[in-house]
C-alpha cells in the first residue's frame, strides 16, 4: 500500500522500497534525436601551404585565416592541419568546412591575452573590449571539427590570473561592485558556434580550456561524438560540453574529465528553448555531472541523458537553478546511469547561491524568473560510494513537481532529502546510507510504499 508523506518533517525507515501507480509524475522517455550531418566538399587546404610552421613556438594566426578565407572562396573544404604544435591566436570558420587535425596534430592557443581581446563600438557608443573564442563560427552552415589531433586552450595563464583576482577579492563576472573597483578578467572559450546548422565535432581531444570547451549556442542539427576533453579537476570553470538554446544535438561516446560541469543544458530568455537533446554512451570523471543551469531563462525540454558512467565525479545527476535565472525546465529522462565515487548523486536545487534562503524558506513573488521544474524521470540508476544520495529542492513558491525516481540504487554516507517538491513518486528505489535516515522529507508530497527493512543503515 503506498503513503502519501507531506508537510512537516517526515523520516523513512532505513531502506525504501516504494512502490506507487503510474500517472501522476513524470511521464517522459528516451528523446528521439537524429541531426543531420554536414556535407563537405571534397578539396583539401595545407595549413602548411599558407605559411604555417608547426614548431610550437611560431605565431600561425594569420595562417589559418588565410587558409579558412581560400577554403571559402573555392565554397568550401577540408583545412587540414599535419601532425606539428601550430601556436594561433583566434580564427573563424566558414560555410561547408571540416577542420581536420591529422595524427599528431595540435592546435594550441596563444599564451598572450592581447591577442584575444576584440574592441568594438561605433563612434556614437563607448568602445567595448571582448575576448574571442580560441575558435568560432556564426551563422554558418556545415561545419566540422574531427580528426585524430588536439586542440589545446592553454589555460593554465587564464587561471593563473583568476585564481590571483579571486584571492584580491575582485567580484565575479555579473555580481555588484563598488564604483571605480575593478571586474574579474573575462577568459575565453576553446571553441564557440552561434547560429550553426548541421554541426558535427568527431574524434579530436580537447584540453585546457580557459574557460568552457565546446559550446553550441543556438544552432541547430549538432552531433558531437568520440571526443575527449580534459582539464584539471582544480581548474575553474571548463565545462566539457555546454548545449545552449539549441535543438536537435546529439553526443556520444565522449570522454569527459574536466573542473566543472562534464555537460551543462543551459539557455537564455532572448534566444529561446534548448530542445531534443540526447546524451548517450558517455564517461563522465572529474567534474560535476551531467547538469542543467544554472542559466536556464529560456527553458529546456525533451532532453535525455542515458547509458553513462559517472567516476569520481562532484555531482552526477544535477539540476540548478535560482530565481533570477528563470525559464521552464520539463520532460528530463536520466535514464541507465552507473555511478562510483561521487559526491551528490542526484540533485535538484532552486536556491543555487542561496543557502541561507534554502533554509528559511521565504516565499517570493512569482515572475518570469522565477525557475520551474517538473516531469523529471530518474530510472535505473545504479551508484556505490556516494557522499549523499542526493537532494529535490524546490522554492515555497515554485515547488518542484513530477519527479520520478524507479529501480534506484543508492549506496552513500547520508540520505536523500526532499523539501518543497510535490508529486514526487519513488518505485522500487533502495537508498542505504551509512548515517542517518534514507530519506528525509520537508514541506513537501512524496508517493512511497514501505517495503522490506531488512538492511538497515549502516552505523
Amino acid at each position: 500500500m503506498h503513503q502519501l508523506i507531506r508537510r512537516g518533517l517526515i523520516h523513512v525507515a532505513a531502506i525504501i522500497l516504494l512502490s506507487v501507480p503510474a500517472g501522476t509524475a513524470a511521464q517522459t522517455g528516451t528523446v528521439a534525436v537524429n541531426p543531420q550531418l554536414p556535407t563537405i566538399p571534397q578539396r583539401r587546404f595545407l595549413l602548411t601551404d599558407f605559411g604555417a610552421v608547426g614548431d610550437g613556438k611560431a605565431m600561425n594566426t594569420e595562417a589559418f585565416r588565410k587558409a579558412v578565407a581560400a577554403c571559402g572562396k573555392a565554397g568550401g573544404g577540408e583545412v587540414v592541419v599535419p601532425a606539428g604544435t601550430f601556436v594561433t591566436g583566434p580564427f573563424e570558420l566558414t560555410d561547408r568546412m571540416a577542420l581536420v587535425l591529422e595524427r599528431g596534430a595540435t592546435v594550441r592557443g596563444s599564451e598572450n591575452f592581447k591577442d584575444y581581446e576584440s574592441t568594438g563600438g561605433g563612434k556614437d557608443s563607448k568602445a567595448r573590449t571582448s575576448i574571442l573564442p580560441l575558435i568560432r563560427g556564426t551563422n554558418l552552415s556545415d561545419v566540422e571539427i574531427r580528426g585524430e589531433g588536439t586542440i589545446d586552450g592553454a589555460g593554465l595563464i587564464w587561471w593563473q590570473r583568476f585564481r590571483a583576482e579571486r584571492a584580491a577579492g575582485v567580484p565575479q563576472q555579473g555580481q555588484p561592485r563598488a564604483e571605480g573597483q575593478p571586474a574579474e578578467s573575462p577568459r575565453p572559450k576553446l571553441i564557440l558556434l552561434t547560429g550553426c546548422t548541421r554541426v558535427r565535432i568527431q574524434g579530436v581531444t580537447l584540453k585546457d580550456s580557459p574557460q568552457f570547451h565546446v559550446v553550441p549556442n543556438r544552432c541547430r542539427e549538432v552531433t558531437i561524438e568520440d571526443v575527449k576533453i580534459t582539464a584539471p579537476a582544480d581548474s575553474p570553470n571548463t565545462d566539457g560540453i555546454d548545449p545552449t538554446g539549441s535543438r536537435d544535438v546529439l553526443i556520444r561516446h565522449c570522454d569527459i574529465d574536466v573542473g566543472d560541469d562534464n555537460v551543462s543544458f543551459k539557455s537564455n530568455p532572448k534566444e529561446g528553448a534548448l530542445e531534443n537533446v540526447l546524451v548517450t554512451g558517455c564517461t563522465f570523471r572529474h567534474g560535476h555531472g551531467a547538469s542543467f543551469g544554472s542559466n536556464l531563462g529560456g527553458g529546456a525540454r525533451n532532453v535525455s541523458v542515458e547509458h553513462c558512467t559517472f567516476e569520481d565525479t562532484d555531482n552526477g545527476i544535477r539540476i540548478k537553478s535560482a530565481r533570477d535565472r528563470g525559464g521552464v525546465v520539463e520532460h528530463i529522462t536520466y535514464r541507465d546511469i552507473t555511478m562510483k565515487n561521487v559526491g551528490v548523486a542526484i540533485t535538484i536545487n532552486l536556491f543555487y547561491f542561496d543557502k541561507a534562503g534554502q533554509k528559511e524558506r521565504q516565499a517570493h513573488p512569482v515572475n518570469s524568473a522565477t525557475p520551474v521544474v517538473r516531469d523529471v524521470r530518474i530510472v535505473n540508476v545504479t551508484v556505490e560510494g556516494a557522499k549523499t544520495a542526493g537532494e529535490i529542492i524546490g522554492l515555497p513558491e515554485m515547488p518542484v513537481s513530477g519527479v520520478l525516481l524507479e529501480n534506484v540504487r543508492i549506496k552513500s554516507k547520508t540520505g536523500m532529502t526532499v523539501q518543497d517538491a510535490k508529486a514526487v513518486e519513488l518505485r522500487d528505489v533502495q537508498i542505504t546510507p551509512q548515517k542517518g535516515e534514507p530519506l528525509t522529507v520537508r514541506e513537501a508530497e512524496v508517493k512511497t510504499t514501505r517495503g522490506d527493512a531488512r538492511e538497515k543503515s549502516q552505523r
